[in-house]
Parts: C-alpha cells; sequence; structure tokens
C-alpha cells in the first residue's frame, strides 16, 4: 500500500493546485469576458490539464502550493517507504516505543486507517471509471467495424478542397452511420469524420464544407489528443467536482476555438453563413448518446449561444495571442506547475549568506554541541543481508551506521565541533533515550546516520535524507529542512550516489521530539548489490562520514551567520 499512498497523496495535491487554477481561470473570465482571445483562455486551460496529470513535483521558491500544509506537499511517497521498511525489516527501532507514547500511536493508527480508507475509495473509482471507458471504447469498435467509407466523386473532391486549406496531407476518409448522432472526428493519428447516415441530403453544399472543415480542424489542431488527456484527468480526479466542470469548459472552449480556427482561414465574410450552419445543425442533430473520446460539430444547448456570439463578434485576427497574453500564460503556468516546497531565504531562519566566515564567528560554530545518532544496535539490527536469514546475516545495519558515526565523531572532534554520541557501541539505545540525550544538552543540530533497505525492489539504490514536517513548528521544520539539503548535497556529491532527495515526515519520533534541527540521513540501500558493496567498503564509509562531517560544518556556519550581531556579542 506504500506506492498506493504516495499515488493518492500526489493526486490530492495536484487536485488542490487544480483547483485553485480554476477558480482564477473564472475570475479572470468574469472580468475580462471578452477581451482575450479564445487561444488565451485554451492555453489556461491546457495549464489545467499539465497540472491535473503531471507524475512528478518541480520544486521552486513561489508558486500556489506554499498555501498548503507541508505535509501534503512533501514525498508522500518516500516516506510511505521508509514506514514500511520500519514495519517489515524494524529500521528505525520503533519497537523499542515506551508505554507512554501509545496514545500517540493509537491516533496515528486511526489516522493511518482513515487514510488507507480513502485510498482505497479513490482506487475503486478510478477502476470503475477505466472499466467505463473500456467499455464504451469496445463498443464504439463494434460499431464502427463494418462501416463503408463515402466514395460520392463531389464528397471526395469537397474533402480535398478543405485538406487543401487547412495545409493537412494525410487522406481523411469520411463514413456515414445512423450510430452517429452528429457529425463527429475520431483518429489522434488515423484521423476519421464519421456523419449521420442522411445527413448529404439535408444540408446543401456550402454547409457541408463547413461540416468538413470544422472536423478538420479539430484534427489539425490535435483537439482528440486534449480530449484523452481530460478524459484521462477527470478519470484520476473523480472526487473533484471542479475538476468534471472544468473538463466540460474545455470542450466547450474547444469547439469555439474550432469554429474561431475555421472564420480565419474563410475570412470575417464567411462568418453568418457558417452561424447559420450551426443553428440549422443544433436542431437536426443531438448530441444524446456521444460516443466516448469524439468530437463533435454540435456541442450542448448550454454552449450555443456562446458559439454563436464569438461567430457575431469574429475579427480577422482575433485567433492570435497577444504578447501579454503569452506573459500572463507563463507566469500562471510557473505558479501552478511548480511544488514550492522550497525555502527562500525570507521564510528560511538559517540564511544562505555562508562565504568566507571570519574567525570571530568560526570560534562561534565550535561553542555548538551536534548529537550523532547511530541508528538501530543491539538485539535491533535495523536491515540486514541476507534479508531472509537474520541469524546468518553478513551485512547489519547497525554495524555500519556506527562504523561511519564514529569517523565522523572523531574529524568533528578534530575540526573543534563539540559531540554527543546516542551510543559508542553496539547496544540497545530507546528512542525516547536517543531524544532525552539531545533535548537535555540542548543540541544545535541531531543527526541520525542510518542505511535504507527496500527488498521489494533490489534495484532502488541511493542516497535520501529526512527532516521533521511543518506541524507545530514552521521555523524548525524550515531549519531542519536546510539541514537535510546541506547534508544531502554534499552526500550525493562526494559518494556519486543517486540522488533521491529529501522529504519531509512526522512518522521519525527522534525529528519530531527533538527541539532542535533534525536530520536522519539514508546513506545507501543495504538490499542493492552495488550500494551494499560500497557500504561494505571501508573507505566509502570514511568518504560517507567525511562528507557528514562538511554538510554539518556547513549547517553550523550558517546557523551562526543567521545569530543576531547582539547574540555573538554574548
Amino acid at each position: 500500500m506504500n506506492l498506493l499512498n504516495g499515488i493518492f497523496l500526489h493526486i490530492l495535491y495536484s487536485s488542490l493546485v487544480a483547483s485553485i487554477l480554476i477558480l482564477l481561470i473564472i475570475a479572470i473570465k468574469k472580468i475580462f469576458h471578452r477581451h482575450l482571445s479564445v487561444r488565451f483562455y485554451h492555453a489556461l486551460w491546457l495549464l489545467v490539464l499539465i497540472r491535473l496529470l503531471m507524475p512528478v513535483q518541480v520544486e521552486s521558491p513561489f508558486g500556489l502550493g506554499q498555501f498548503f500544509p507541508a505535509d501534503i506537499r512533501s514525498s508522500a511517497a518516500a516516506d510511505a517507504d521508509f514506514v514500511f521498511n520500519q514495519d517489515l525489516f524494524n529500521y528505525d527501532a520503533a519497537r523499542n516505543e515506551s508505554q507512554d507514547s501509545v496514545n500517540k500511536n493509537e491516533a496515528h493508527t486511526l489516522s493511518s486507517n482513515i487514510l488507507l480508507q480513502l485510498e482505497v475509495a479513490w482506487l475503486a473509482g478510478v477502476l470503475l471509471l477505466l472499466l467505463l471507458s473500456i467499455s464504451a471504447v469496445l463498443r464504439y469498435k463494434l460499431e464502427t467495424r463494418n462501416l463503408t467509407a463515402v466514395i460520392d466523386p463531389g464528397i471526395q473532391a469537397l474533402i480535398d478542397q478543405c485538406r487543401k486549406k487547412l495545409h493537412i496531407k494525410r487522406a481523411v476518409p469520411v463514413y456515414k452511420d445512423s450510430y452517429f448522432k452528429s457529425p463527429c472526428t475520431a483518429g489522434i493519428i488515423n484521423p476519421v469524420i464519421y456523419f449521420p447516415g442522411d445527413i448529404c441530403r439535408q444540408i446543401d453544399q456550402q454547409q457541408l464544407q463547413y461540416i468538413l472543415l470544422h472536423e478538420l480542424a479539430h484534427y489539425k489542431r490535435k483537439d482528440l489528443f486534449f480530449n484523452l488527456l481530460a478524459a484521462l484527468a477527470a478519470m484520476l480526479h473523480w472526487f473533484n467536482p471542479l475538476v468534471w466542470w472544468a473538463v466540460k469548459e474545455m470542450r466547450c472552449e474547444r469547439e469555439i476555438a474550432c469554429d474561431t480556427y475555421v472564420m480565419e482561414v474563410l475570412g470575417e465574410d464567411s462568418a453568418i453563413p457558417y452561424g447559420r450552419t450551426i443553428l440549422n445543425l443544433s436542431r437536426l442533430f443531438s448530441n444524446k448518446g456521444r460516443q466516448f473520446n469524439l468530437v463533435s460539430f454540435n456541442e450542448t444547448n448550454s454552449h450555443l449561444e456562446r458559439r454563436i456570439n464569438m461567430i457575431k463578434s469574429f475579427k480577422k485576427g482575433s485567433y492570435r495571442i497577444s504578447a501579454l497574453a503569452i506573459i500572463t500564460c507563463v507566469l500562471i503556468g510557473a505558479l501552478t506547475l511548480t511544488n514550492a516546497i522550497g525555502i527562500g531565504r525570507d521564510d528560511n531562519p538559517i540564511t544562505d549568506t555562508m562565504a568566507g566566515l571570519d574567525s570571530p564567528l568560526d570560534d562561534k560554530i565550535k561553542e555548538k554541541l551536534v548529537v550523532i545518532d547511530p541508528g538501530h544496535g543491539g538485539d535491533d539490527m535495523g536491515g540486514f543481508y541476507p534479508f531472509d536469514q537474520p541469524e546468518l546475516a553478513e551485512v547489519k545495519e547497525k554495524d555500519l551506521n556506527l562504523d561511519i558515526a564514529l569517523k565522523l565523531n572523531d574529524m568533528l572532534r578534530e575540526s573543534g565541533i563539540k559531540v554527543a554520541m546516542t551510543r559508542r557501541e553496539d547496544q540497545n539505545v530507546s528512542l525516547d533515550d536517543r531524544v532525552k540525550l539531545a533535548n537535555s544538552l540542548n543540541a544545535a543540530l541531531f543527526v541520525g546516520v542510518h542505511s535504507n533497505a527496500y527488498f521489494l525492489d533490489d534495484s532502488i539504490n541511493g542516497t535520501m535524507s529526512f527532516f521533521r514536517a511543518a506541524a507545530d513548528d514552521a521555523a524548525l521544520a524550515a531549519a531542519g529542512k536546510r539541514a537535510a539539503q546541506l547534508l544531502q548535497e554534499e552526500m550525493v556529491g562526494s559518494l556519486g550516489t543517486t540522488d533521491l532527495g529529501i522529504s519531509a515526515t512526522q512518522r521519525i519520533r527522534v525529528l519530531t521530539d527533538t527541539r532542535m534541527p533534525a536530520v536522519l540521513t539514508e546513506i545507501a540501500y543495504i538490499s542493492n548489490d552495488s550500494d551494499r558493496k560500497k557500504l561494505t567498503d571501508e573507505e566509502f564509509r570514511t568518504r560517507a562520514a567525511r562528507a557528514l562531517h562538511d554538510g554539518i560544518i556547513k549547517v553550523l556556519k550558517e546557523m551562526a551567520a543567521a545569530e543576531s550581531p547582539e547574540e555573538q556579542n554574548k
């Protein structure tokens, strides 16, 4: 369920940000009404689709995501994986929790159960809509498998004429059948136009030309592809009514954009007869029973007035998008397509002005105390290999953690930094005792040293770091995040491991219960052959300790630089 948890939280966050974007588009349309082009609105709706379907979160120092809680914005998948490892392989000594934390754990379990129920409900909805969509596609394939293309020479000549007007080189066949309720287009790669069976007897040559141009314009503009994306977005975000409304609006805007595109080709003089064609077809045909992912000429009655008004007000060049509109789209995209979890200079109590510190500031750094926490110990091995034979384990996380931590301790002391260790030998130390030690010493920084493991997929490798999510202390969380960034950068840069990034969490006690910036590092994966070979190498562990040392020095320097002059003169 860890993968499901990560996907669900990602979908939820994307849906929330997209909802803000949708409301913003509504406001823009209300305020500016007809002053902005159809293409501009189409670009805005495209931003909505991108936001809804983005597979990854892109960090930036700005964006709408800053208005959401940090635990929603953070990488849920990575956090879930850590907890999973904890339960299966004893990775975080959670079994050493004291009795006084039982109530907290019960509350967390209840919250986790509710979240799991929501995840399952979401997945069930997605699967149901997927089955309905597949059924609709299969029904469409069944109904259209034996259709015969229209071979009337006059119609074929008209199709070729329309293709030339729109600069479409490939042939586009036309089929007639009573299955279709209005003219429509299908085929993202191989376009096909479908007509109701008797349409050619009910309209004249000019109206037929308008219909063909409109349908070919859908192919030219790749509207079928956008329809497919919209259907996928609605499927994944079925719980959000704003998304369903937006999908309807996108469809209407595409029809209007198509009308505008056709008149851009034909000229302003075509506006009146083209509008009459739409009105005529609205009386002849119905959209009831419209097939899945087809683009029809005739839209719902609620959108008909908007299309006619646009046609009446059409002027040559109205389909173009201005430079100002382009800039606006870019700015809105920057705000909505980024995750905005990066902490800027103003939000971070630890500043980035760290180059070339003078000696008095170095003295201030040496006054700070760092707690080093080698994860696990005693009968808690943490991760081990072979994972299915703990009694025969050749590689034990607890030993790797302790070796790196001892090396780190020596390096920091050589640099003049005060250090306290939660353990110096292979012994059991409860999470409570680790937290109490750090808090009692009023430490400036807490660093947990761990090695990761995930034996369900031994291809996963690399380095990652955790910090506390902003639950009750945003400033402390921001400081922890900055510390995690610096340590992660040093480890990845020095060790050449895969960068798995940093992640906020509320599920690791040594991060959430300590009263100072705290980071838990996962240096490499015991479960991965390549990473395990590195971890068992003495030289690699020394380099890991050196990378942590350099990262800690940078963190302490930034802390000292952030202190006021009055504080430095005490």
